[in-house]
């Protein structure tokens, strides 16, 4: 469900050793077309060695004279966007994975930003629902609280009908920028799929209610492309906890998203603008409204 580093990482590494010179690593990396190698001494990695630090040293010298000790390594099992933080928090190119100390594999950042480019909605620009578990897991390791609400478009397949997928798409659009612009600066936005979005929240229910209630406000007040008027419902689910769960899962993310997205379809289902997860919420709504 979440991307990891085991899922793009390359496997087959061009090392060196401690003891070997400068002469033979810059070999390897001309014959391998690379300018980095991981430097090994009896089995295991104790550094880095860059094409920049040999040209800055005798050839004579060994490995071992030039090398950088700091190694900053993930797990293969880290998601993508973890590895992506890491390499921008700490202005690197590559990430060392590691497992139980041993050195099995690397990451490099233009290929990991490629892979992340598949996770993002090309008529949006939002995410898509991987960066919601990755974030919702960020924050029930770190002990917070969290609360989805799933946003439904009401009876969206008119537009469609009536002025073209293409109109469609622009009003996906411009109702993607709308809740981007909304939401604070704490809660993450996804593109769920059609007409459907997701926010993931730090909030408690209440907190998560009011947000809703000025989404849905919002879009119902917004006109449009080509003057038109929509409305949608939400459901909400989580925000509830009374006590640290001290595990965290994506199984937890995944069933707050299908509770909230049940919710949603109650709140169609009832004609009402928002329901939360086992509980109607708020009076009934007006019938959705296309106008010219």
């Amino acid at each position: 469900m979440i991307a990891c580093v085991s899922d793009i990482m390359k496997r087959e590494i061009q090392t060196i050793d401690f003891y070997d010179g400068l002469a033979k690593a810059e070999r390897l990396m001309e014959g391998n077309n690379i300018g980095f190698l991981p430097v090994m001494k009896e089995g295991k990695m104790v550094g880095t060695l860059a094409l920049k630090d040999i040209s800055k040293a005798h050839p004579n010298r060994i490995v071992a004279d030039v090398m950088s000790k700091g190694i900053i390594s993930v797990s293969s099992a880290t998601s993508l966007w973890k590895a992506k933080n890491i390499l921008e928090e700490n202005n690197i190119e590559r990430l060392m994975v590691m497992d139980d100390n041993e050195l099995v594999g690397l990451i490099i950042q233009a290929e990991l930003l490629f892979e992340l480019g598949k996770h993002f909605d090309l008529l949006t620009g939002l995410y898509r629902s991987d960066y919601i578990y990755y974030q919702g897991m960020e924050l029930l390791t770190n002990g917070c609280e969290i609360s989805i609400i799933f946003i439904d478009l009401n009876k969206f397949g008119t537009v469609d009908k009536d002025y073209g997928h293409a109109q469609g798409d622009v009003i996906l659009k411009e109702l993607g920028l709308l809740i981007k612009n909304l939401i604070p600066a704490d809660s993450y936005l996804c593109r769920y799929g059609g007409d459907e979005f997701v926010i993931l929240t730090p909030y408690e229910l209440d907190k998560c209610v009011m947000l809703a209630e000025n989404l849905i406000k919002s879009i119902a007040n917004n006109i449009f492309s080509n003057k038109l008027y929509i409305t949608a419902s939400a459901g909400i689910a989580g925000g509830r906890r009374q006590a640290d769960r001290g595990y965290a899962s994506p199984e937890i993310i995944s069933d707050l998203v299908n509770m909230a997205s049940l919710a949603s379809t109650n709140a169609k289902r009832e004609k009402k603008n928002i329901v939360i997860a086992e509980n109607l919420y708020i009076e009934d709504m007006a019938e959705p409204v296309l106008c010219s």
